[in-house]
């Protein structure tokens, strides 16, 4: 998802119009909509004015983390610290080999998958 439709659907949660949007971050409303579609590249004050005012995180927006309130680093330390990822990984060594290659290469898979 795009930063433009990631601000569409954080301040369509909150019921704001787009002129609203505008108003509370102090864009014109045309460079608003110009934003949200993609026409115009955002700039970093901007960016980070909408961060604030959606209540998010400029790593949500520009895509890197998929939790609006979790920065990129935050969302990976969650998911590292997830008590059943925790037992998975102390069970792994344990597996056959031949399953920990079958792993592996859904693993890879995945990563191919990405990288369309």
């Amino acid at each position: 998802m795009n930063i433009g439709k990631r601000i569409i659907e954080l301040r369509e949660s909150r019921n704001w119009s787009q002129r609203e949007l505008a108003k509370r971050v102090h864009l014109n409303v045309s460079v608003m909509n110009r934003i949200e579609l993609g026409d115009r590249p955002i700039k970093d004050h901007e960016l980070d004015r909408l961060a604030t005012v959606l209540s998010s995180t400029t790593d949500y927006l520009l895509g890197r983390s998929d939790d609006p309130r979790l920065s990129e680093e935050e969302a990976f330390a969650a998911f590292r610290n997830d008590p059943s990822l925790e037992r998975w990984y102390k069970e792994l060594p344990k597996n056959k080999e031949e399953d920990l290659r079958r792993l592996k290469r859904i693993w890879e898979a995945f990563k191919e998958e990405d990288q369309t």
